[in-house]
């Protein structure tokens, strides 16, 4: 972890050294992140796509082998294999992320230039709570709004039922999550995590609409 605090540490130096804003170079660093992980975002949307219109056949099967888990298995494989389907793309983007999101908190908090620094009227190295209850609840609303929409417009929301229910919970606890990094965490943070939202949005333009399956093309 404290190898790629180091890495962003000497790339905010850099980008500083071009923007002359601190502000401007933690905006830059997460659009730079996020290009990183760009391409596993677009093999994920596609996936959660392909997962979403074999659904109704996934059901069938599950249904169908309930009482004989080995065939169950094996038709479910199947049924992934045809369809170019990996169910394990979907925890890989969270798995990077979060270590992604913790180093940049680190290296963020521990840019001892960057604490003094001033963006848009806020501190970026002190909570924006500590500086205003209006800057506060500003900068925590565009938090939870821009996560909302982010994970709202999402390839892998949209489910129906119980899934429906399940996602629902999920949002709920990752705008726990976000509202309690913007109060806890530097403005710096927050403005990471905005950036980063509102990338997210303009990544879902990057990501074919069209389905396709290992039966044919598919598209919307």
């Amino acid at each position: 972890m404290s190898y790629i605090v180091n890495i962003m540490l000497t790339v905010m130096d850099y980008i500083y050294g071009l923007a002359g804003n601190w502000g401007l170079t933690v905006i830059a660093l997460t659009i730079l992140v996020r290009l990183i992980i760009l391409p596993l975002t677009i093999v994920q949307g596609r996936s959660t796509r392909r997962m979403a219109v074999i659904q109704p056949e996934l059901d069938k099967i599950q249904k169908k082998y309930e009482d004989d888990p080995e065939r169950l298995n094996l038709e479910i494989m199947d049924l992934y294999r045809r369809n170019k389907v990996n169910p394990a793309s979907s925890c890989l983007l969270p798995l990077i992320q979060l270590p992604v999101l913790w180093a940049m908190i680190r290296a963020l908090e521990a840019h001892e230039e960057m604490k003094k620094a001033a963006f848009l009227g806020l501190t970026l190295g002190e909570p924006a709570m500590k500086q205003g209850m209006a800057y506060g609840l500003v900068v925590i609303g565009i938090t939870i709004a821009s996560t909302y929409l982010a994970m709202r417009l999402s390839p892998s929301m949209g489910a129906g039922g119980q899934q429906q229910q399940g996602q629902n919970v999920m949002i709920i606890g990752m705008l726990a999550f976000m509202a309690y990094f913007s109060i806890k965490f530097a403005t710096a943070v927050s403005v990471y995590i905005i950036t980063a939202n509102l990338f997210g949005l303009l990544e879902r333009l990057a990501i074919p609409r069209g389905e396709t399956t290992g039966e044919g093309a598919r598209s919307k």
